[in-house]
């Protein structure tokens, strides 16, 4: 069924996806920060972790509307490269047991990611982030 918000055109199937990948991964981080928070809060105060996670999840939100809902191209690359700079680390940390929650959420989220990133390569995602506007069978 089509999508219609404002003077937002139909989206494509993979740019619904996308946002919906998204969220799903950010669900998992509140998971995340929750199974992590007493680890957090013993290597900084609950206040500075409490900001630094609000103001990561504001921040990727957003990035993730103004693709899904504006056509950024600017915020889809700068989600991509925060992504890429992030699995080396990512990667440390699980292999020194560092990473705060669980191993399998976090993997869980990454995966997620690389999806949904790759759902943004897909010809209809290209096109509609152009501005080409997506025919039903797309």
């Amino acid at each position: 069924m089509p999508e219609f918000l404002g003077e937002m055109k139909v989206r494509p199937q993979s740019i619904i996806n996308f946002e919906r990948l998204m969220f799903g991964t950010f669900v998992l981080g509140l998971v995340q920060s929750y199974l992590g928070w007493d680890r957090a809060t013993q290597m900084a105060s609950a206040g500075f972790v409490l900001t630094v996670q609000a103001l990561t999840f504001g921040l990727m939100i957003a990035l993730v509307l103004f693709v899904s809902r504006r056509r950024s191209k600017i915020a889809m690359w700068i989600l991509i490269v925060m992504f890429l700079i992030g699995l080396p680390f990512f990667f440390k940390m699980i292999s020194q047991g560092a990473l705060l929650g669980a191993v399998w959420i976090g993997i869980a989220q990454t995966l997620g990611q690389f999806v949904a990133y790759g759902l943004l390569f897909t010809a209809s995602a290209r096109n509609w982030l152009k501005g080409i506007e997506p025919g039903y069978g797309q």
